[in-house]
């Protein structure tokens, strides 16, 4: 099959054309979409560079691919890209007509995101819960170093997920719940027409070791027809075929909470596919009902399955899907998520004969 970037029709249907459109609207909003598109030299006097970051990247792609732009226009992102970027490896991966890892996340036929509740926009009174400016007071700094020492405690519980489809390799996030057992999505562990995969790796220790490197991740085989999903609720839990570490923790969900209002949640993840990491930032929950809480703390493509934890680093939600970047109320560029509820997965897991850890 003929790579996404040299095709006269730019193929919004296929997941990875769907995951660079995702990652260039995250990228560069408009009025830097405009800079690269023009750099690439795409005829950019029709479009409309008012509107929202994905529907710009949406006609500049279209009006690249009759010009053979595509693979000019990404080899301009990625250059203009910091090697430590979650999503250069997936450009690099692109340009290098090599197979990509993409993630399930469920798109429209629009490839807008599906969420459960409402859509991804970002309300006026959601903008406002945040200031341009990320910056704390003092006297809150103690509550999260030892917030984040928590999180430094739970992180090793956290793997990627390379989930092989045969003809692709998606990625997600899971987590240990048990004592061979990981949680993440449905739609991680099958793909939208119940088709189960050939295989599955989790890697535990994906991550960096602090000081520019990076550590050796251990790749655990896990046990493809012991997983159960439920697809109403985006949950899935596989076993592992290998003894996991001892010092490997089990994330308790017999220990989660509630979300509140405002509450601030932090998830640990392996965003884009890359090594591990934490949103911390614009962390307020904003919305919730009995199936799943909305936040908008940072994630991105591969986030999927990841723990999204408070400030205790008890289990609150399983992070589901990330919207689109969004502009509102002159705020920066912000993305509403949404995640599946603790509770609503510990009743289903409890219906399957499964109590919680």
């Amino acid at each position: 099959m003929a790579s996404i970037l040299d095709e006269f029709k730019y193929p919004f249907e296929r997941p990875e054309a769907q995951q660079l459109h995702r990652i260039l609207s995250e990228l560069h909003p408009p009025e830097r979409a405009r800079v690269m598109a023009d750099m690439a030299g795409i005829d950019t006097t029709m479009i409309y560079f008012g509107e929202a970051s994905f529907l710009v990247w949406a006609e500049i792609l279209r009006s690249a691919a009759p010009h053979g732009l595509t693979r000019p226009l990404v080899e301009l992102v990625l250059n203009r890209l910091s090697p430590n970027s979650p999503f250069h490896k997936f450009l690099q991966d692109l340009l290098a007509n090599k197979p990509t890892e993409t993630d399930a996340e469920p798109v429209a036929a629009d490839g807008s995101p599906v969420f459960l509740k409402d859509t991804d926009d970002v309300s006026d009174n959601e903008a406002l819960l945040y200031h341009d400016d990320l910056m704390i007071q003092i006297g809150k700094v103690p509550a999260l170093i030892t917030t984040l020492q928590r999180l430094v405690a739970l992180a090793p519980a956290v793997c990627k997920l390379s989930v092989d489809f045969d003809d692709e390799v998606k990625s997600g996030t899971g987590f240990r719940i048990g004592t061979d057992l990981l949680l993440t999505n449905c739609h991680v562990l099958q793909l939208d027409d119940d088709t189960r995969p050939a295989g599955v790796t989790a890697e535990f220790g994906y991550e960096d070791d602090g000081r520019g490197g990076f550590l050796t991740a251990i790749p655990i085989l896990c046990d493809v027809a012991s997983i159960v999903t439920n697809k109403e609720d985006d949950w899935g839990i596989i076993r592992v075929k290998e003894p996991l570490h001892d010092t490997w923790p089990v994330v308790k969900l017999s220990e989660s909470v509630a979300p509140k209002l405002k509450m601030t949640t932090y998830i640990i993840q392996h965003p884009a596919g890359d090594r591990k990491r934490v949103g911390f930032v614009r962390n307020q929950v904003s919305d919730f009902n009995d199936q799943v809480v909305h936040y908008l703390t940072d994630t991105k493509d591969g986030s999927s399955g990841a723990p999204v934890f408070n400030r205790e680093g008890r289990l609150v939600a399983v992070h589901h899907r990330g919207g689109r970047p969004q502009q509102i109320a002159g705020r920066s560029p912000l993305k509403k998520n949404e995640g599946i509820r603790a509770s609503r997965i510990i009743a289903g897991l409890t219906a399957h004969g499964l109590p919680p850890a």
